[in-house]
C-alpha cells in the first residue's frame, strides 16, 4: 500500500507485480462509488496469473483524501491519469466497475491516455433515466441525513450488489461504505453524468467489453446492452449468477472472460477497420436501427376497446368510457354477452347447445346467426377502431380489454381460498361477503356455513 500527493491530496493505491515474469501489461482497477480497492480483493489471484495490478482509492473513498472543492468526473479522471503518469505506468487495460467506468470511458477520450489498450465496464450506468435516479438519490440521502458515513445505505446495499454475499464480502463492503461521507458519495451517485458518457463511448477507438450480472437489480442487464447501440465495436457478456458486483459473485468466470477478451483482441488498427468488421457494423447499427421503429410503433396508442360489463348491481355497459343502454332486452344480447365475457371465446356450436338446445341444430345456428349480428350493431364502434365482437366461421370472441364485476369477485374468492390459515380464512370472507357482496348480504348470510372456498 502507498500513496502519491496530487495537489495536497493523497491517492492512495496499491501496486501488485503478476505472477508470470514476462507479463508486460497492468490491469487498471477503478472501484465504483461508495466502495474501496478491496472491491477487488476475490479476483485479484486470478488476475495476477497474467497482469500486474493497479488498484486505488477515489477520492473521499478508503484511505485517500478527499480533498477541497467538488469532485466530479473531470477532476478523477485527472487524479487517474496523473497516477498512471507518476508510476509510469506501460501499456495497459482499465477494468472499472458502476460509477469508475465514467472515468474510464472520459480517459479513453484523452489524447494523453498513454498506452491505453482496452476498456472492460462492470455494472456502469451510462444511460440511467434521470427521473428514476433523482428518485433514488433522494431516498438515499433520507436514509443518511444527520450521519457522518453512508454505512446504513451499506447495509441495505449489501444483499442487492452481491448476489449470494458471503460474510467476507458483507465486511469489504460495510468497511468501504464506512469511510464514505455523504457530501462526497452524492456528488458522484446521480445520473447527470450520462449525457457526456454516451457521447464520449461513441468517441473511443479501443476494444471495449461490457460485462452485466444476470441477478442485476441495480443496473439489469437488459439496460446495459443498450450501451451497444452508442458504440458498435463493443462486446457485451451477461455473467450468470452475479449481481452489481460480478467481480466478487463470480470472479473466476470474469477473469478468464477479460483475459480472453484481451487477447482476442491484440490486433493493429487495420484488422479493427477489415471488412468484416465494417460488415459487422453495418449488420449492428441496422438492426437496432430496425429495433428502435418496431418499439417506437408498439408505443403508438393501440386501436384496442376498454369493455365493461357489470351485473351485480344491475346489469351495465361501458364501451370505451359510453354507456350502451339500449339493445339488450332481446336476442339474448345480454346473456350471449355475458357467456363471452366469462369464457372469453366460444364455438358456434357450443353457443347453440347452451343457449337453444331445445331446437334442432340448423335451427339453433340460424338463431345464433341472428343474435351476433344483432348484438354486433349493439356494440358497433366507429370504423377506425377494431371490432370488439368478432365472429369467425367457427369461433367467436370479445377482442380488446374486457372488465367485469363479477370476474374481479370471483378472482378475489380464488385468492382468498389460498390463505392457508382456516380462521384467518373465515375471516377473510366474511368481511369480503359483507362488503362486497352487500346487496346480497341476507341470501349470503344464510348460505355461508355451506360455501367453501
Amino acid at each position: 500500500m502507498a500513496w502519491v500527493s496530487k495537489d495536497d491530496v493523497n491517492i492512495h493505491y496499491e501496486k501488485i507485480d503478476s505472477e508470470n515474469p514476462a507479463a508486460v501489461e497492468t490491469l487498471i482497477l477503478i472501484h465504483g462509488v461508495g466502495l474501496d480497492m478491496h472491491s477487488w480483493d476475490l479476483i485479484i489471484p486470478y488476475f495476477v496469473k497474467d497482469y500486474s495490478i493497479l488498484r486505488y482509492d477515489l477520492r473521499g473513498h478508503g484511505g485517500s483524501d478527499a480533498g477541497k472543492g467538488k469532485r466530479d468526473v473531470k477532476l478523477l479522471t485527472d487524479d487517474l491519469l496523473y497516477l498512471l503518469t507518476e508510476l509510469d505506468i506501460g501499456p495497459y487495460h482499465i477494468v472499472a466497475q458502476g460509477f469508475g467506468g465514467f472515468l474510464g470511458v472520459l480517459l479513453a477520450t484523452f489524447e494523453e491516455k498513454r498506452d491505453l489498450k482496452s476498456l472492460i465496464l462492470m455494472g456502469v450506468p451510462i444511460h440511467y433515466p434521470k427521473e428514476i435516479g433523482d428518485h433514488i438519490a433522494e431516498e438515499r440521502k433520507a436514509v443518511v441525513a444527520g450521519q457522518d458515513s453512508m454505512l446504513e445505505i451499506g447495509k441495505q446495499l449489501v444483499k442487492k450488489v452481491c448476489y449470494r454475499p458471503s460474510k467476507e464480502i458483507v465486511n469489504i463492503l460495510l468497511h468501504a461504505y464506512k469511510q464514505v461521507k455523504p457530501n462526497v458519495y452524492f456528488e458522484l451517485f446521480h445520473p447527470g453524468f450520462g449525457a457526456a458518457a454516451m457521447e464520449n463511448l461513441q468517441r473511443i477507438d479501443v476494444p471495449i467489453l461490457i460485462l452485466s450480472g444476470s441477478e442485476d437489480e441495480i443496473f439489469p442487464p437488459e439496460i446495459t446492452s443498450a450501451l451497444l447501440n452508442f458504440n458498435h465495436f463493443a462486446r457485451f457478456f451477461t455473467v450468470p449468477y452475479a449481481s452489481f458486483l460480478i467481480q466478487m459473485d463470480q470472479p473466476v468466470l470474469v477473469s478468464q472472460w477479460i483475459h480472453e477478451f484481451i487477447e482476442k483482441n491484440k490486433v493493429s488498427q487495420r484488422d479493427i477497420i477489415s471488412p468484416e468488421a465494417e460488415f459487422k457494423r453495418n449488420l449492428t447499427s441496422q438492426m437496432y436501427s430496425d429495433i428502435r421503429g418496431m418499439l417506437k410503433d408498439r408505443d403508438e396508442p393501440l386501436n384496442h376497446n376498454e369493455l365493461q360489463v357489470n351485473i351485480m348491481n344491475g346489469f351495465s355497459v361501458r364501451l370505451n368510457g359510453e354507456k350502451i343502454a339500449d339493445g339488450w332486452g332481446k336476442r339474448k344480447a345480454k346473456q350471449l354477452l355475458m357467456y363471452l365475457v366469462i369464457k372469453h371465446s366460444a364455438t358456434r356450436d357450443e353457443l347453440c347447445d347452451v343457449f337453444w338446445p331445445e331446437v334442432s341444430l340448423l335451427n339453433a345456428r340460424n338463431r345464433l346467426r341472428v343474435s351476433l349480428h344483432h348484438l354486433k350493431h349493439v356494440l358497433e364502434t366507429s370504423p377506425n377502431i377494431n371490432p370488439i365482437l368478432v365472429a369467425g366461421r367457427e369461433y367467436v370472441l370479445l377482442q380488446g380489454i374486457i372488465h367485469s364485476d363479477l370476474i374481479s369477485y370471483v378472482d378475489s374468492i380464488k385468492c382468498i381460498s389460498q390463505v392457508k390459515s382456516e380462521p384467518f380464512r373465515k375471516l377473510i370472507l366474511s368481511h369480503f361477503i359483507s362488503t362486497c357482496f352487500y346487496p346480497f348480504f341476507g341470501f349470503f348470510h344464510s348460505k355461508r356455513r355451506t360455501i367453501h372456498v
